[in-house]
């Protein structure tokens, strides 16, 4: 296990509401990525991942208000989907290397 290593400028936030938003992650398409989320919000995010017109619903994977979550990503995910079932939040991507 290594820790996790960021990619410099890997960073990019969300800002989440109850309607889907997706923000573009400095991911190489068709290659293997960690992606590091951070749920800065009250409220429990659900994100999605895929191309750049992805979105999410409250089916997806949660992330409660405060946690971390790392991540692998595979395949095409260009871009990251959040949406919250009420409130809103601040979710951060960060891509990088290790878990």
């Amino acid at each position: 296990m290594r820790a996790f290593k960021p990619a410099v400028g890997g960073t990019v936030s969300l800002a989440v509401t109850t309607t889907s938003a997706n923000v573009a992650m400095l991911l190489v398409p068709d290659s293997e990525h960690q992606v590091r989320l951070y749920n800065a919000g009250s409220a429990t995010v659900f994100v999605n991942r895929g191309g750049s017109g992805v979105t999410a619903t409250t089916s997806n994977m949660p992330i409660p208000a405060g946690a971390v979550e790392v991540l692998t990503y595979t395949g095409s995910a260009t871009h990251l989907a959040a949406i919250t079932a009420s409130g809103t939040a601040t979710l951060y991507a960060t891509v990088g290397e290790g878990i």
